[in-house]
């Protein structure tokens, strides 16, 4: 039987970096990610003062074609992302990057286990920063410095006015159902390790 583990964290919180060393640490296993799905990220942030004014429900964000591929996943079938140009699965173990936890029904039955890194939201934002400005370093962005500068103040005024908020929600709403709750403050391996073995404690081999 096919099981899949979803890790949870806010913005900057290490979810993908989690996701992939954890599954290359359990052999049968196989990777899915949210942010090759949502389009939330791409609305204006009007949108989510309104989404807090009306409850704050994380089923409001439809994400199409998930759900439909975690069950092909616990199936035993493989996926093919067209965005990656990869192939998914099948695989035992499928470790879920899924930054609403199990507070989303149309996904939430498909989650056999839920990790909630727990980490200040400091060092969260600052890793999300030091993300921008190492692509920017590396030459993955646009290298013209004013329209980082432009950029990283709009997103920390966004930050400021309403995804702290947004940000707080989901602690208090995905932390609270999470089965293993790793320390955020750790190494990448430290809490791999962690991981693995709250996992294999689960759902052995």
């Amino acid at each position: 039987m096919n099981h899949v583990i979803a890790v949870a964290a806010p913005i900057g919180g290490g979810k993908t970096a989690l996701v992939k060393a954890i599954a290359n640490r359990l052999d049968d296993s196989a990777t899915i990610f949210f942010d090759h799905y949502e389009k939330i990220t791409e609305s204006p942030v009007q949108d989510l003062e309104k989404w807090i004014a009306k409850g704050a429900s994380f089923d409001d964000f439809t994400v199409p074609g998930l759900a439909d591929d975690l069950k092909k996943l616990k199936r035993g079938e493989s996926l093919f992302n067209p965005l990656t140009k990869t192939n998914t699965g099948p695989a035992r173990y499928i470790l879920f990057e899924m930054p609403l936890g199990k507070e989303q029904n149309e996904t939430a039955g498909y989650i056999d286990l839920l990790i909630w890194i727990d980490i200040p939201p400091d060092i969260a934002l600052a890793q999300k920063l030091k993300e921008f400005t190492g692509d920017f370093l590396a030459g993955v962005i646009d290298p013209n410095p004013e329209k980082l500068v432009a950029w990283m103040d709009e997103y920390l005024d966004n930050y400021l006015k309403v995804v702290r908020k947004v940000l707080q929600i989901q602690q208090q709403k995905v932390s609270r159902n999470a089965d293993i709750i790793i320390d955020g403050m750790m190494d990448i391996d430290a809490m791999a390790l962690r991981a693995t073995k709250e996992i294999l404690a689960r759902i052995p081999r």
